[in-house]
Order: C-alpha cells, then structure tokens, then sequence
C-alpha cells in the first residue's frame, strides 16, 4: 500500500483535526503501508493539517538512560526511542525540546516554548510537566497505529491522582548538556515498571464520545479530545484506583 501526504492529510481532517489545533503524537509508521516520503511526509502532513497557528508536542522519550550508571541526556543529541516519527520531528522540525532524563518532549508552533518549560525537579507527567500543560489546553491526541498502552496522557491523570502504583526517585549521578555545558539532572523517574492495561477504557470513551475512529493507510487511526479524555479517566480511577495496575515487575 502506497500512502501520499494527502491521503494523510485527508485522514486526520476526518478524524477533526484542523487549522489552529495543538495535537501530540503516538505513532507507527510501519503500520501506515509505504508512505512516500517516510516519517517527513507524516509531520508535514500534520503541519499543513494545523497550519502556522497550530502546535506539535511529541514525544522525545530516552528510556534507555535510566539504566546508565552516570547518564547524561544530551538537550540536542540524545535520540528518541519511541519510533521514527518522533526522531525526525526532533531532529528535523521542532524548535523547542524540554529536558528530563527519561519523558523529554520536542516542539513546534506557537506553544512550542511554553509547553518544553520542564522544572527539572519534577516527575514525568507531572501537572507542570510539558505534557501536564498540553492536557490542561485540552490537547488533542493522536493514536496513529498503535493502541491505548502507548497513550502517555493516562500517566497525567494517575499522576494528578496519585495513583498508588507510581512512585520516583531521582537518579543520583545523572546530568545534561546544553550548549556544551553540563549540569545535574534531578529528574524523577519511576521507581519501579509496572504493567498496566488502558484498553479498557475503549468502549466507555466510545459511550462517552471521546474519540473519532478512522483509518490512514493501513494503520487504525484514533483521536481523544483531550479535556472529555481526562474527564473520563479521571472518573474511572476515583471509582477504581487500581482499575489500569496490572502488578510490579520488579
């Protein structure tokens, strides 16, 4: 299957996506069929779709540094690890990236300087953490080939709620660069990993009209307003706190 920028862009307007709109990313581009262009014709997709007024935050995750003895992340260096979409945006359009040892998040548009302001000291989806403010402006969120476990906004809501499951720690001896100078990192990270399962909220969002459904290429499309999202998890963990926990993997 051969998928052009317009059908892309065709996609994303049928699924409510327009000019104006601040939108974040989960994707797999393998799961889109051969795009002409790569993960170049997704973003400039995206970036036509919401034009010069609307804002890209994306995900620029470096996980594999938790596990380094004397990490340093590297503000324009260190790669992402959550597909090559994201990689591309980082390296090629964003403007802005935030600093955090593990949930940094590249930027461009009008927000892209707002939202990339992290406090160093705070955790990954903290209320003032770059995708804490995306959910507070009511982002829309963008599932392109691949499912609820990988909606990072879940995290926003257990954290605002102080789910059980989620404790951080700091990583003692990391550090990070920016513009050749080095500096301690007091990032939180998670404590421990922990499985969990967000599919279970696919049919109360259907209930509740939370998300449009479609299809781009060959990768199932799907898109959270952001504000009904929250809503929506929120009322399910103050009702159930463990509702997503799936047990420790230590």
């Amino acid at each position: 299957m051969i998928v052009s920028k317009d059908e892309i862009i065709n996609g994303l307007r049928k699924l409510g996506l327009g000019n104006g709109d601040l939108v974040t990313l989960h994707s797999s581009l393998k799961s889109l069929g051969h795009v002409e262009g790569g993960g170049q014709t997704v973003i400039r997709a995206l970036l036509e779709t919401i034009g010069p007024e609307g804002t890209i935050l994306m995900p620029a995750f470096s996980f594999p540094l938790k596990s380094e003895d004397e990490p340093i992340f590297d503000v324009r260096e260190t790669p992402s690890c959550v597909g090559l979409i994201t990689e591309v945006f980082r390296r090629e359009y964003a403007t802005h990236r935030s600093i955090h040892l593990s949930h940094s998040y590249s930027a461009a548009g009008p927000l892209a300087a707002e939202l990339t302001v992290h406090r160093l000291d705070i955790t990954p989806c903290g209320e003032d953490s770059p995708l804490g403010k995306f959910m507070r402006r009511s982002g829309k969120i963008l599932l392109l080939g691949v499912g609820y476990n990988s909606c990072t906004a879940f995290h926003v809501v257990e954290e605002r709620l102080k789910a059980p499951y989620m404790t951080f720690q700091e990583h003692p001896k990391a550090k990070y660069r920016i513009n050749e100078e080095v500096f301690p990192l007091p990032s939180k990270i998670l404590r421990r990993t922990f499985s969990y399962d967000f599919t279970i909220m696919e049919n109360e969002f259907r209930v509740q009209g939370v998300i449009r459904e479609g299809k781009i290429g060959g990768a199932t499309a799907t898109m959270l307003a952001g504000r009904s999202f929250a809503e929506c998890v929120e009322a399910r963990l103050k009702n159930d706190p463990g509702c997503f926990f799936r047990g420790f993997n230590r």
